[in-house]
């Protein structure tokens, strides 16, 4: 069995203003355990990380933040630091 057979080659991408409620949502929605997040460049999308189901749990749910005002560019800040 080759590797395309096995795994779902759709990638989710947020941009970085979006919050992470969004990104759970999505994470739900295409049953993924991660979204890659960037920000708009000269019209192109460019990477900036990428944000997983842990990231929410222990970064947002664990110290009780506000999903709806954190965005996903603040986690991907957080571990820049």
């Amino acid at each position: 069995m080759s590797m395309s057979e096995t795994c779902d080659s759709e990638t989710v991408v947020m941009l970085r203003d979006d919050t992470v409620l969004e990104a759970a949502k999505l994470m739900r929605r295409y049953r993924v355990g991660g979204v890659v997040v960037a920000e708009e460049r000269d019209g192109a999308r460019i990477p900036l990380g990428i944000i997983t189901e842990r990231d929410l749990v222990v970064e947002i749910m664990a110290p009780e933040l506000d999903c709806m005002v954190i965005t996903v560019g603040d986690i991907i800040d957080l571990h820049a630091i």
